[in-house]
């Protein structure tokens, strides 16, 4: 059975992954003290760990240093939310990104000519905005606290994709929200009008809370909404792949951290 230590500040995912037990005795998720990452990662080795997945963005960006090989998109984002262990040393990997285009594609969901907007900035929307230029959108929006910011997100996309970058507070950005097919909110302090809502449109809000009033309105005029549990669900399980090196699927996730 493999080790795979648990970095996150979330008591309730700690507790969540730390009573899981996989099914068929694979693997053994062991939440680890909030120390100093460093000290964390230099003794993955030594205790004989697999790997590691770490959650919030300051630990996935403090990770970083303390890894030895990057892949390509979290050298890119520096930041690292999957580190595994290797006989040349710890490979840090940013898969969030992966992970939102798993939970869409797990409904169904088709981004060939669609409109997508991101609300908010920093690692989480550039990994994401990465992967729905990957999915084929034809037009991204990015509404970020600033103009700069939402900018540095859609730095280095493809250029298949029309790219916008606004300032969330920007006039024009409420009728990108309306034209929509898929809204991400990665930054929950960021507000809403809640009349872009409806039947049509599939949202994704990355709030810490089960059901954000957002998301609670959303609900109520039909929207196909999800959290940010189901998107931790789906960094598991390609995390867990990454580590494990075979396939490990989300369903099980799903259930254990809605039912924490």
């Amino acid at each position: 059975m493999y080790l795979v230590a648990v970095l996150s500040e979330d008591p309730a995912l700690c507790e969540a992954l730390g009573s899981f037990r996989d099914p068929e005795g694979r693997y053994l998720l062991h939440p680890v003290p909030n120390r100093n990452t460093n000290d964390v990662m230099a003794s993955l080795t030594v205790l004989d760990f697999a790997g590691a997945l770490i959650f919030g963005e300051r630990l996935q960006h403090d990770v970083v240093p303390s890894t030895q090989r990057h892949s390509l998109e979290a050298q890119s984002i520096g930041a690292a939310d999957t580190v595994t262990v290797t006989p040349g040393g710890l490979i840090a990997e940013y898969n969030l990104g992966r992970a939102v285009g798993a939970l869409l594609r797990s409904v169904g969901w088709d981004g060939r000519e669609a409109k997508a907007v991101l609300v908010g900035g920093g690692p989480s929307s550039k990994g994401t905005a990465r992967e729905l230029a990957s999915l084929g959108v034809a037009r991204l929006t990015v509404l970020a606290e600033n103009r700069p910011a939402a900018e540095e997100v859609t730095s280095k996309l493809a250029a298949s994709t029309e790219v916008i970058s606004r300032a969330a507070l920007d006039p024009l950005g409420v009728r990108f929200l309306e034209e929509a097919d898929l809204v991400i909110r990665t930054d929950p302090s960021l507000e809403l009008p809640a009349r872009v809502l409806g039947p049509h449109l599939t949202l994704i809000d990355m709030a810490p809370t089960e059901v954000s009033p957002l998301r609670q309105h959303a609900l109520s005029v039909g929207s196909l909404s999800f959290n940010l549990r189901d998107v931790q669900a789906h960094l598991i399980a390609l995390g867990l792949s990454h580590i494990l090196g075979g396939s490990i699927l989300a369903g099980a996730f799903l259930n254990q951290l809605h039912e924490a």
